[in-house]
């Protein structure tokens, strides 16, 4: 059964991580493997700089409890989506207070050669607030390059989505959203599933959301067969009357697209802050 042998993978790697060896992750990920957790300010991009990254930390993670709550597996073809909850609980070895963490997590795998690798993570607190500051390199162009292909296609819709979001809008999300489509962002817990739930979710927030100026910085697009992984930063943010800007929110966006009958729609979306903070 393809969800036993998902979460399979997902949770030896996960013990490995646990008791303070990381690498199992690079093992079971793609060569073009997409990263984004809460203390990064950009992506990791690449299976090389990914297994840098993981080295980093070999021997620095330990804790005891590990909980996954509520996984839910989706296949596509050669792409499989597994959505989940997860609590990591660390007991001091002096008996002091026991503490959780709970986070939000986006798996994309794709099967290559026969096996299972992961495409793309996005780890995020469940429930985090905004960073006192946050500083976040990004890409300079000289000027605009057009977008073609899957990420020209997906992009479209999106900006178009975001369009009427950022102006108090949100049914231009509902209306390329997959009937089984799933949720996450800084404030839900547990994940919304569904089209009717989300539309629900998105009732409340009808008209009380506004943003003048927005920005996808360095869009990524990943695709295996029908399923497109989509991931960006976005900044969004006000203007003074002056055209000076009072604030700037800083994102991550991963976004999969699945195609059925030719048309792209939403299948999943996590939405986090740029080193969001955990809140207790």
């Amino acid at each position: 059964m393809l969800e036993h042998e998902i979460l399979s993978l997902e949770r030896g790697a996960m013990e490995r991580w646990r008791q303070g060896d990381p690498l199992g992750w690079a093992e079971i990920s793609t060569p073009d493997v997409t990263y984004v957790d809460p203390g990064m300010v950009k992506p990791i991009t690449g299976l090389g700089e990914y297994s840098r990254f993981l080295e980093s930390l070999v021997g620095k993670i330990h804790y005891q409890g590990s909980e996954f709550i509520e996984p839910r597996v989706v296949e596509l073809g050669d792409m499989a989506l597994l959505t989940y909850n997860y609590r990591s609980i660390f007991i001091p070895a002096d008996g002091g207070q026991q503490r959780q963490t709970l986070w939000n997590t986006t798996e994309v795998y794709c099967r290559q050669a026969g096996q299972w690798r992961i495409a793309h993570t996005h780890w995020s607190y469940v429930r985090h607030r905004l960073p006192a500051r946050v500083e976040v390199p990004v890409p300079v162009e000289q000027a605009a390059q057009p977008l073609g292909g899957a990420l020209g296609e997906v992009m479209a819709l999106e900006s178009a989505a975001m369009e009427r979001w950022r102006k108090g809008d949100p049914w231009g999300f509902i209306e390329i959203s997959a009937p089984d489509v799933s949720y996450i962002d800084t404030g839900t817990s547990p994940r919304i599933d569904g089209i009717e739930p989300l539309r629900a979710e998105y009732a409340t927030r009808a008209g009380k959301i506004f943003f003048d100026i927005m920005d996808f910085v360095d869009p990524q697009v990943q695709v295996c067969g029908d399923l497109a992984t989509l991931v960006y930063r976005f900044f969004s943010g006000g203007l003074r009357p002056d055209g000076t800007i009072t604030r700037n929110t800083a994102w991550y966006c991963s976004e999969v697209f699945v195609r059925r009958a030719g048309v792209w729609r939403i299948l999943h979306t996590q939405w986090s802050f740029i080193q969001g903070v955990r809140q207790e």
